[in-house]
């Protein structure tokens, strides 16, 4: 479609404009306008409804998100010879949008508020850390494959960054398990994150054979089209498995010395002034 925010002209296009590839980009131009709409009223109730101020500072965070990517994305269609270069921001802040309702939907979940107790986190390879950098790994893992997707560089790169997320997420799960195996709050999400990440190897491999199949084709055909997006929304999921793991890893651990200062005061008793 040539123009921006409308369509053709119109805010509603007709049957006639509803065709080949328009169908895909005029759909994704609703469901934003959907996601933008939501993600205004869930920035609105948290900041009346919430007494924590960085929830509610998130909240905006999130709104302001989706006003940005809804910006870049106007940017793609209004210059349409950088469309490719234009991809790659408009990925990432999909996705770090994404990232932040993901967020927001741990801090408001129920386990989030029961008491959990709070364990040391290993000095030599601390799982917080493990984890955090395992997070922006996926996620620029998740930019280049939007740069590849549209053009804007070849392969190579999204390869090299496959290596280094399996690595890194074999590696996260596996200290997991190992040390906190049979604490459900960070094993399950570990567990997904690999079982996500296995079915995301399949289908970056088939995504991929049925480009170079595809090569002839006047425009994107099946199955091209719903392995990519299989593709991109496992990535989505395996984004979101990784941060829900580093949210609790930093919630449930800490260094020793502030596990210890916790403990101790957990057990001080409260003193009267008359005993002052």
């Amino acid at each position: 479609m040539p123009d921006w925010p409308v369509s053709f002209g119109r805010w509603l296009i007709s049957s006639k404009n509803f065709v080949a590839n328009v169908r895909f980009e005029y759909s994704h131009r609703v469901i934003a306008g959907i996601v933008g709409f939501t993600t205004l009223v869930l920035a609105v109730w948290t900041h009346f409804s919430e007494r924590r101020r960085w929830m509610r500072m998130l909240g905006l965070i999130a709104f302001a998100g989706v006003v940005a990517q809804a910006g870049i994305g106007g940017l793609r269609v209004l210059f349409p010879e950088h469309k490719a270069l234009i991809a790659v921001p408009h990925a990432l802040v999909a996705q770090s949008f994404f990232a932040v309702i993901v967020a927001i939907a741990v801090f408001t979940s129920s386990s989030w508020a029961v008491p959990h107790e709070v364990k040391p986190d290993q000095s030599g390879l601390a799982l917080r850390k493990l984890a955090s950098i395992t997070v922006l790994a996926v996620l620029i893992q998740l930019v280049l494959g939007a740069g590849f997707r549209h053009q804007a560089f070849g392969i190579v790169p999204h390869i090299i960054g496959a290596g280094t997320v399996t690595l890194l997420i074999v590696l996260t799960v596996v200290t997991v398990i190992r040390r906190h195996g049979d604490n459900d709050y960070l094993a399950r999400p570990a567990k997904m994150a690999l079982g996500l990440l296995f079915l995301q190897l399949f289908l970056g491999v088939a995504a991929y054979l049925a480009r170079l199949a595809s090569v002839s084709d006047p425009q994107p055909l099946e199955p091209m089209i719903s392995l990519t997006v299989a593709h991109l929304v496992v990535g989505g999921l395996t984004l979101a498995s990784i941060v829900v793991l580093t949210l609790r890893c930093h919630q449930v651990l800490a260094d020793a010395d502030e596990v210890l200062a916790v403990e101790s005061r957990a057990f001080v008793l409260p003193v009267r002034r008359s005993e002052l």
